[in-house]
């Protein structure tokens, strides 16, 4: 772990890499797939203001594909995530694209925070400092996929940054659409492998709100990129929870979906979750310079 102030302070530049670059292409069965990171969640487990808490800022990577900045999580000071505990999870609305790790992956934290009621305070920093995770290290002595955590402590809190490493993976987009049903959509969207018990928060309506599907019945999720392995299978959840629903408990419906991961193309599944007929898709790319 390095303090961030190591890093080339001008190289601040955002990837121009999208996702889904590769979907069209055709390789051949010998072409040697990358590894990946799936940052599975982040939290603030210790804050010296206590909590509850309004934080704002960003995290970001920078990967072997291009080393610049590719946002996990950016918030403006106007636009704050309310945590209310050390046991909830910053909404992460990124990466907009697959990693691709190669040898070191690099995260770098610059949180700030405003009081409950949304007030600057004195020192406003909450968390500032740079993760640097050895992907060689892991991958090659790494037994099995499991999730890890670095944590970072720094300024005013503790950080914890959970992630997988994942070997010979592809890139999966997801899109969700409304075929029949209310267009507003009260639930929640995980994502997993199927050798990693954990879930990735595509979408939680407790804290990024409620879905409504557009024009074309695309809903669109806060984060929609997930890394699978050739070997494994993508799992999506979908939950759905009546509109006065307060509590994850009170999902009226869930179903659940394997997807094969591809090296191009896409896979699509319809699923039927409370109110709503659903149209799953994960369109399948390839993540290579």
């Amino acid at each position: 772990m390095k303090n961030i102030n190591q890093m080339d302070p001008l190289q601040t530049e955002i990837t121009s890499f999208g996702p889904m670059r590769h979907t069209d292409k055709v390789f051949e069965d010998g072409f040697r797939l990358k590894n990946t990171v799936n940052v599975v969640s982040v939290q603030i487990v210790s804050s010296d203001y206590g909590y509850p808490l309004n934080v704002y800022g960003s995290i970001l990577a920078r990967d072997s594909l291009d080393r610049k900045c590719v946002y996990v999580f950016q918030r403006g000071q106007d636009n704050c995530q309310f945590i209310s505990s050390k046991d909830d999870l910053l909404t992460l609305t990124g990466p907009k694209r697959g990693f691709m790790v190669c040898d070191d992956i690099f995260f770098e934290i610059n949180l700030k925070v405003k009081d409950a009621q949304g007030r600057k305070v004195d020192d406003e920093r909450l968390s500032k400092g740079l993760i640097e995770v050895d992907a060689i290290r892991r991958l090659s002595f790494q037994p099995r996929y499991k999730v890890e955590t670095e944590t970072l402590v720094s300024m005013n809190s503790i950080l914890d940054l959970n992630y997988t490493f994942l070997r010979r993976t592809v890139e999966g987009t997801v899109e969700i659409r409304i075929l029949e049903g209310p267009a507003d959509f009260h639930g929640r969207v995980t994502a997993c492998t199927s050798s990693i018990p954990c879930n990735i928060v595509l979408h939680d309506r407790k804290v990024s709100g409620v879905l409504t599907a557009g024009d074309d019945g695309v809903v669109q999720t806060a984060r929609r990129v997930v890394g699978v392995s050739v070997d494994e299978m993508l799992l999506l959840t979908v939950s759905a929870a009546a509109a006065a629903a307060d509590d994850d408990d009170e999902f009226s419906a869930r179903t659940t979906v394997e997807f094969t991961p591809r090296r191009n193309g896409y896979g699509i599944e319809k699923i039927v979750c409370g109110d709503h007929r659903m149209s799953l898709k994960v369109t399948w790319s390839i993540v290579y310079f």
